[in-house]
Order: C-alpha cells, then structure tokens, then sequence
C-alpha cells in the first residue's frame, strides 16, 4: 500500500473583521494561547493544550466561517470541553448568540456564534 499523502490537519483558518479584538476575546474567554502573529498584523496563529492550531484571518469582507443544512447555519469547527455549562453561562454573560445548547443523548451539544459571526461548537460527552 501507497503511504498517504496526508499526514495530520495542521491548522483551520476563520475569518475575523478586527485582529487584535479577535485574539483577545479567544485568548480571554476560551482559552487560546497566542502562538504567532503575521509582520503585517494580518493573520494570527492559537493554539490549545491539544489540537490543530486555529489561524484567524483579518478581512473586510462579509465572511464566516458557517455552513447551511436545509437553511440552518451549521458549526465548521466543533471543540471537546469538560466545562461546557460554565462555557455555556459565560458565553451567555458576554452577550454571545446561543444557538443551541441541549444533552444529545451521547452528551452535551453547545453551538454559539463569536463577535464575527463565525458559528462554533462544543461538545462535552457523557
């Protein structure tokens, strides 16, 4: 058998309107670390203790990072918590759009939507 071209999934890339902003609301509310920032303060790469690395994108255009399913806006990037009621209370705090938040049976779904409107996701399994 051939060896995978594919190794791993190295970052995700989102878009955001205002970098700096961006960074630290990740930063501060879920915990990302700044790992490096472009010379033209363009683009900036986070990290979290496990994981691919999520590379925020400043751009003026209308854009997010979301996805349709028969009209409903759908999460491209979905996070593995232990805390997800205090995630979900501390979003709700902040004035986030809550889009989902219920126990699926295999555990707990959280969907919201960050201050660019990127939908997000968190799961927290049973």
């Amino acid at each position: 058998m051939k060896q995978p071209f594919l190794h791993k999934l190295e970052h995700v890339q989102i878009p955001v309107r205002k970098l700096e902003e961006s960074i630290e609301w990740y930063t501060t509310n879920l915990g990302f670390r700044l790992q490096s920032k472009s010379d033209k303060n363009r683009h900036a790469f986070l990290t979290l203790s496990e994981g691919t690395m999520l590379m925020l994108w400043e751009t003026l255009d209308d854009s997010q990072a979301n996805f349709t399913v028969n009209g409903e806006i759908m999460p491209v990037l979905l996070f593995n918590t232990t805390r997800i009621h205090e995630l979900f209370q501390l979003l709700k705090s902040l004035g986030s759009e809550i889009t989902f938040y219920q126990n699926e049976g295999f555990g707990w779904v959280l969907k919201f939507i960050d201050p660019n409107g990127n939908m997000l996701g968190a799961i927290q399994y049973n």
